[in-house]
């Protein structure tokens, strides 16, 4: 069998770019296969994937050698309407792909511009609906769905059209684990009906390692197919199971946690939990918040404090209220009940004095980043709480987010996970003590996510605090000291990070599972003999 997808040797270069984004990249995609992406942010992976549907080079411009055929066309030079009939692409924003008001008028559209049969239109949708668990939403109004819903939303209507090749640029960032574990079922169950071919690129491999046929490993603009269990060894970040085994040495690498225990069956592996220091004085408290969006209600009698030294993981399904809580919390919505205390005392009502005090990074880092350069963005902040702004006070800002490479380059230039760390530099550049950051791993690599663990407990060890929403729990295990679930907007647990992230807590870790006693790998006493 022929590939559907074939790349010989291509190069590519963005505009302006001094260097090759892509460099002589050669793989096949085999009818049917479901290829994961992996690599760090930057390193090329989200231009690879759109070379597939020929938006490189064609809407992007630059410089291209080498060929590529894709169903028989060629994406470089084929009309991008044709292609779009071959090759359905989720972006990492399902924001900017959204065209019209309603879910279901998302999903059809494209059905319509083609010149679907109404009869097979509906058959697709209810299909589709059902499969990727948003019944629920069919008449809800875009802008009102939280981002994982979006995404959930977006990947219907590029399925809809049925496509030989789906390309999707990490899909289950802005997921709740029902909601990715029910996009890679539904994408499973498409391939195995036909001979649709699947490339996803991801930084949360959890779920897909395991289920792939391939992996393209990508570095530096460099990429090679390899089976998954070869690509487990050379990966710069594996799922915590994965990456205890390669710690002790193991061959071949387990792949999956029922593996990864038989692996680890009879070897000797202690725990020594971190300490936490005591919380300190009191930054915030939410009393009894209740919000209405018309009928609905999006958070019931929410309450909570948070101290000096605590960092709170805001943890729950897409939808359950986290981005609302952190708008009641800055002063975007007006709670229909309840009262925000900083420091005993009432907040403020105004947005501008509110994060002042608590900085809120959105979850869409477009909502942020709106200046031609870094710099600019950095400038603005600063500028708006009448900071000192000079060139030295920008380098200074931009150190402590290690975005100071990045001063001089325009925001909408940069890869997803380079945006989020400039939004999250930008909201926080005034220095408040009380952090607000809602998914701030979107797009983010391992090493990101450890830089970000980091500097979320330097500034708690200096006496500030923070709340992230995430449904990152891996991730959210490296930073967290408590966790707060919340479920249809009202707080459903409140626990210490390590009872959260236990094997019997609502929320275990791969490591946790593993390794009684312990919930990352940092945890894990490894015997020196292993």
């Amino acid at each position: 069998m022929s590939p559907l997808a074939l790349l010989e040797g291509v190069t590519y270069t963005y505009p302006g770019s001094p260097r090759p984004a892509l460099e002589g990249v050669s793989l096949a995609i085999e009818p049917g296969s479901l290829v994961l992406a992996a690599g760090p942010s930057a390193s090329g992976k989200s231009t690879l994937l759109r070379l597939f549907n020929g938006l490189v080079p064609q809407f992007h411009g630059g410089r291209i050698s080498g060929s590529a055929r894709v169903a028989g066309l060629d994406p470089f030079a084929a009309p991008a309407r044709r292609m779009a009939l071959e090759v359905g692409m989720v972006f990492q924003e399902p924001e900017a792909q959204a065209i019209a008001e309603t879910v279901q008028e998302e999903i059809v559209f494209g059905m319509e511009q083609q010149g679907i049969a109404p009869a097979e239109m509906r058959r697709r949708l209810e299909r589709l609906l059902a499969e990727l668990g948003i019944e629920h939403l069919r008449g809800r109004r875009l802008a009102t769905l939280s981002g994982g819903e979006r995404q959930r939303v977006a990947i219907a209507a590029v399925l809809a059209l049925e496509p030989r090749l789906l390309v999707l640029d990490e899909p289950t960032s802005q997921l709740d684990g029902d909601g990715a574990e029910a996009v890679i079922g539904a994408l499973e169950g498409l391939r195995r009906r036909g001979d649709l071919a699947i490339v996803v690129a991801e930084h949360r491999l959890e779920r897909l390692l395991p289920r792939a046929d391939a992996v393209i490993a990508v570095e530096g603009g460099r990429a090679a197919l390899l089976p998954p269990g070869e690509a487990a060894a050379v990966l710069r970040s594996v799922p915590p199971a994965v990456e205890l085994a390669r710690r002790l040495g193991l061959r071949p690498l387990p792949l999956t946690l029922g593996a990864a225990a038989a692996a680890f069956r009879g070897r000797e592996l202690g725990a020594a939990p971190r300490p936490l220091p005591a919380p300190g004085a009191e930054l915030l408290r939410a009393e009894g918040l209740a919000v209405r969006y018309g009928a609905a209600e999006a958070l019931r009698g929410v309450s909570f404090s948070l101290r000096e030294g605590e960092i709170v993981a805001l943890v729950g399904p897409n939808g359950s209220g986290k981005s609302t809580l952190f708008r009641a919390l800055a002063g975007l919505v007006q709670p229909a009940a309840g009262a925000v205390r900083f420091d005993g005392a009432p907040a403020p009502r105004g947005a501008r004095e509110r994060t002042a005090r608590a900085g809120l990074v959105p979850q869409d880092p477009a909502l942020a980043l709106y200046q031609e350069s870094v710099a600019a963005e950095l400038a603005e902040t600063l500028r708006h709480r009448g900071l000192p702004r000079g060139r030295a006070d920008l380098e200074a800002a931009a150190r402590a987010w290690t975005v100071d490479g990045l001063l001089d380059r325009d925001p909408r230039d940069l890869s997803v996970g380079q945006q989020q760390r400039v939004a999250i530099a930008a909201m926080l550049a005034h220095g408040p003590r009380t952090w607000l950051m809602d998914e701030p791993t979107r797009g983010m690599d391992g090493p990101a996510k450890a830089w970000l663990a980091a500097r979320l407990r330097e500034h708690a060890a200096a006496g500030g605090a923070a709340i992230v929403a995430t449904h990152d729990i891996e991730s959210a295990a490296q930073f967290a000291t408590r966790v707060i679930g919340l479920q249809a907007g009202e707080i459903v647990f409140d626990l210490p990070a390590a009872r959260a992230f236990a094997a019997d807590g609502p929320l275990p870790t791969q490591v946790a599972r593993l390794v009684p006693g312990a919930v990352t790998l940092e945890e894990v006493a490894i015997p020196c003999a292993a």
